[in-house]
């Protein structure tokens, strides 16, 4: 796939969308910090280690409806087993591998619908530093950046996520970079890369159409 390190066809993130998103980005941040700053293994990572945090959780980030009925513990078992695998491949073909094999089990619509967003979802929360959600409108806000139609299909998680971190080490990650040098006013954690990343998908997400 050729993808365009361009200028967006839309304006660049200005002073107050960043600024937005990482007020966004601190809010899930804060409410999650047991997950993202967890350091143990992925196996006793809050996120899957406990049935009720797992189950908060997809409720919170509407995935709940992509796992067969009656199976979302099963599925956090299975997670605890082969998420180590999917976290440790940066390239993403990892967790594009584990979604075929988990999605006739688990999958709904007798096992044909696709479960890259509750995997995408999990991976970004047990490692943000790397991973980031396959996300409807990010993807919308993604394909602007890059400067193409907005309904442009990324056929692969791989593939979402070397387009996300072409717009990171881009203008567009740059800005959000630069905003938090010119105004010091986070903490420490949210200078770091895993926070950040996190700010351009909000970013992403809101370039995208929706609102916050």
């Amino acid at each position: 796939m050729n993808l365009r390190n361009t200028e967006s066809v839309r304006p660049p993130f200005g002073r107050d969308l960043i600024l937005l998103s990482i007020h966004v980005a601190r809010k899930n941040w804060s409410e999650w910090r047991v997950v993202f700053e967890h350091q143990g293994t992925i196996a006793t990572n809050p996120l899957i280690a406990g049935e009720y945090t797992f189950a908060s959780f997809c409720k919170e980030y509407s995935v709940s409806r992509t796992i067969r009925r009656g199976t979302q513990n099963e599925f956090r078992l299975a997670l605890i087993d082969s998420l180590s695998e999917v976290v440790n491949d940066d390239s993403g073909r990892a967790l594009d591998r584990l979604e075929g094999e988990l999605r006739p089990r688990f999958g709904t619509r007798g096992g044909t619908r696709g479960m890259v967003s509750v995997l995408s979802k999990v991976a970004a929360f047990v490692r943000p530093e790397r991973f980031v959600a396959w996300d409807s409108f990010a993807k919308r806000g993604l394909n602007f950046v890059h400067g193409r139609r907005a309904n442009f299909r990324f056929h692969s998680y791989a593939e979402y996520l070397t387009a996300f971190d072409q717009v990171w080490s881009g203008q567009a990650g740059q800005q959000i970079r630069d905003y938090v040098t010119a105004n010091p006013g986070q903490s420490s954690t949210e200078r770091e890369p895993r926070f950040l990343r996190r700010v351009l998908d909000v970013c992403l997400m809101r370039h995208g159409g929706r609102t916050l």
